[in-house]
Parts: structure tokens; C-alpha cells; sequence
């Protein structure tokens, strides 16, 4: 390797994705405190854009991002059928190290290379994505094994998933890091920005969720015990994030006369009005059959909301000892918790100020210190 600071190649069609779902806040977050570091070049790439002409003009100036020139379909099937036109071929500088922020599909590099994997769900829980391409993921995991230097999981779940799934094969590259807690969802929202929202009326109080609406994130467990609280509670529901394939099955849970009018599907929301719903719910419920990670447990946390979350996967990790922690197949614990914590003010003041000081402890600036140390390693030999 040269002498200088080490160049790094950052892979992740998410990164100039418009709609910001997770995986595009793992690659904005970690780019953000990674090109803060000394002795550290890093330059984002990716196969495609969602992006308008102007967003996309705008965000190349800023992170001198690169697009790889076959585009959006040919980038897989050469990438992943033929191991030809590696990415670093595409970059003007030198390239010291790929990493690809999520496990997609193959990357072709004769760099070292670096993967981190969020979760193995399409492989593992096929049933709660049905819209995936679980032979991609096998082809990139396939890869991860056969040719990554290290292999970077979010958390210990994901670790000890990957090391089930794979075997001994993968055992020495594993690293566990943290994602973590941008310093914005600690500061006070501005409420104008939720103005135009379908929320609920006047001052009614509202419990929330986030997150695209699919079968793994447990909607119809919330509906579920929000129907035994319906005549209890006067708290709505506000639901964010895209409509998924598990909206159908979602019908006959909104259909409860309980229900009706106390549901509320606010669609895309941005990171402002995301904090400042935080920040107003009176719980932040995220009582999911399967996580990787969990961040918005964590943002919820800052932002100073009461959590409930579920007692499996990543989350009791995640959540630590601040939030609840409850099973997700059962609507009536999940009632009592919302209950406890909607009718005793005290215990919920007491679970906003833990929430807080616990997701201090998670912060991105931590995370690229760490993966800017497996770069090292990796580059070095």
C-alpha cells in the first residue's frame, strides 16, 4: 500500500437513495464521522440513483459521491456472474480498501474488502420478507466468506446469526460494532413541522411506531392490544414509514368498530418530523418480531420517549435495561405495558430520563472509530 491516508471506497446504494429508510442512515451516519478522521479518505459509491438531477448534483458536491457506470441492472449481473469491472476500476484515485455497507449483493474488488451485515432475515426468516431476493443475499454472503477481511455485524444478534448460518468458516473476521445515535435526536423539535400531518385532534395523546409497515415489525400485535385499550385509553396510534406488502393482512384488525378513527398512517416522514413525533408520543412502541438492530428504539430513546419494545433478536441489546421489554406474539402483555406506562406518570418521566442517558451511550462518532481501525487492520494485512 502507498503512503498517505488511507483511501476507502464506501459501496451503498442506499446512500443516494431518496425515500431514507435504515440502511441509508447507516451509510450517511458512519460517511459523516468517518470523513471527520484524520489520515482517512473516504469516497461513497454507488450503482444508482433515486435521486432528482438537482438532489443528486447537490449531494455529489458535497461527498464527492460516484456513480458506477453500468447502472441500476447491469452492475449486479456483472458483479455478481461475472466478478468483472471492479469497483475500484470506476475511481480516479487510488483505493485502498471497499467497504459495502450492507449485504446486498457481490461486490466485484481486488481491494481488501469489508462487509457489514445488518441481518440475515431473507435467508433466515423468509416469511417476513416476501419481497426479497434471498439468492442475492446467498451470492453476496457467499462472497463475504470467501473474500472479505473482516466482516462487520450491528450487533451481537447479528453476530452470532451469521456465525450459525455460515460456520467456522467465518469465525476470526467477525467484528461487532455498534451503530449510533445522531446528536440532532437529542435537541428539542420544533412542533411547526408537523403541521399539514393526519394526526389525531387537538391534544389527544398518541402512542408510536415507525418504520415500513411488513410482517416482521408486528403492526397487527399493536392493533391488536390497542383494541383491549380502546376503552381504557383515549390514545391514538401514529404509524410512519412506507406501506408494505403486509397492509392486506393489516384490514380486518383496522376494520374493529374499537378502532375506528384512532389510526393514523402519516406515510414518509422526514428525520425533523420524525424527532419532534418522538418527542409528543406518550410511548414508542417497536414490538418487532425481528430486528438486525433497531435504531429507531435507540433515536426514540433520545428523543426522550417512554419504549416498549420486544424481548427478542437484537432488541433486549439494544433497549438495555431503559425500555420494556415484552413478547411480541402476546397483545395482552403488550396492553398492560402501554397501560402501566400511559397511567403512571412517574414511571414514565423515570423511562424518558433512563431512555436518554442510555442511548448517550450509542453515538456514531464511536462506530467510525472502530470500523476506521478495521480499515487499518485490513490494509496493513
Amino acid at each position: 500500500m502507498s503512503a498517505g491516508p488511507l483511501s476507502v471506497a464506501l459501496f451503498s446504494n442506499q446512500f443516494p437513495d431518496p425515500a431514507g429508510h435504515g440502511l441509508k442512515r447507516y451509510a450517511r451516519e458512519l460517511f459523516g464521522e468517518l470523513v471527520r478522521r484524520d489520515g482517512l479518505t473516504v469516497t461513497p459509491v454507488a450503482a444508482w440513483s433515486g435521486m432528482s438531477a438537482a438532489d443528486l448534483a447537490r449531494l455529489k458536491d458535497d461527498t464527492d459521491l460516484r456513480l458506477v457506470p453500468l447502472g441500476r441492472r447491469l452492475t449486479p449481473l456483472v458483479w455478481s456472474f461475472l466478478d468483472a469491472a471492479p469497483l475500484e476500476r470506476w475511481l480516479p484515485e487510488r483505493t485502498d480498501v471497499v467497504h459495502a455497507t450492507a449485504l446486498g449483493y457481490p461486490v466485484a474488488t481486488r481491494r481488501p474488502f469489508v462487509v457489514t451485515i445488518h441481518d440475515l432475515g431473507p435467508l433466515t426468516h423468509p416469511g417476513f420478507f416476501r419481497n426479497s431476493r434471498p439468492w442475492v443475499m446467498a451470492r453476496a454472503l457467499a462472497q463475504a466468506v470467501r473474500q472479505a477481511a473482516a466482516v462487520i455485524c450491528v450487533s451481537r444478534a447479528t453476530a452470532e446469526e451469521v456465525r450459525t448460518h455460515v460456520g467456522p468458516a467465518i469465525e476470526g473476521r467477525l467484528r461487532v460494532v455498534r451503530e449510533g445515535v445522531a446528536p440532532r435526536f437529542f435537541e428539542a423539535p420544533d412542533s411547526a413541522c408537523l403541521e399539514g400531518l393526519p394526526l389525531p385532534p387537538g391534544e389527544v395523546p398518541f402512542l408510536l411506531a415507525a418504520g415500513r409497515i411488513s410482517p416482521r415489525k408486528n403492526i397487527q400485535g399493536i392493533l391488536s392490544a390497542l383494541a383491549l385499550l380502546a376503552r381504557d385509553l383515549p390514545h391514538h396510534l401514529v404509524l410512519t414509514g412506507a406501506s408494505g406488502w403486509d397492509m392486506e393482512v393489516l384490514a380486518p384488525a383496522l376494520a374493529n368498530p374499537r378502532l375506528e378513527g384512532r389510526v393514523h398512517f402519516l406515510g414518509h416522514v422526514t428525520d425533523t418530523q420524525l424527532r419532534a413525533l418522538y418527542g409528543r408520543a406518550a410511548v414508542y412502541l417497536h414490538p418487532s418480531l425481528y430486528e438486525g438492530f433497531g435504531l429507531t428504539v435507540l433515536e426514540a430513546m433520545a428523543a426522550g420517549a417512554p419504549v416498549i419494545t420486544s424481548d427478542r433478536s437484537s432488541l433486549p441489546e439494544v433497549a438495555g435495561t431503559a425500555g420494556r421489554l415484552v413478547d411480541p406474539e402476546d397483545p395482552e402483555a403488550l396492553a398492560a405495558s402501554i397501560r402501566e406506562i400511559c397511567t403512571d406518570p412517574a414511571l414514565a418521566a423515570r423511562m424518558s430520563a433512563a431512555g436518554r442517558r442510555h442511548a448517550a451511550g450509542f453515538c456514531w462518532a464511536d462506530c467510525a472509530r472502530a470500523v476506521h481501525e478495521i480499515y487499518r487492520e485490513v490494509a496493513h494485512g
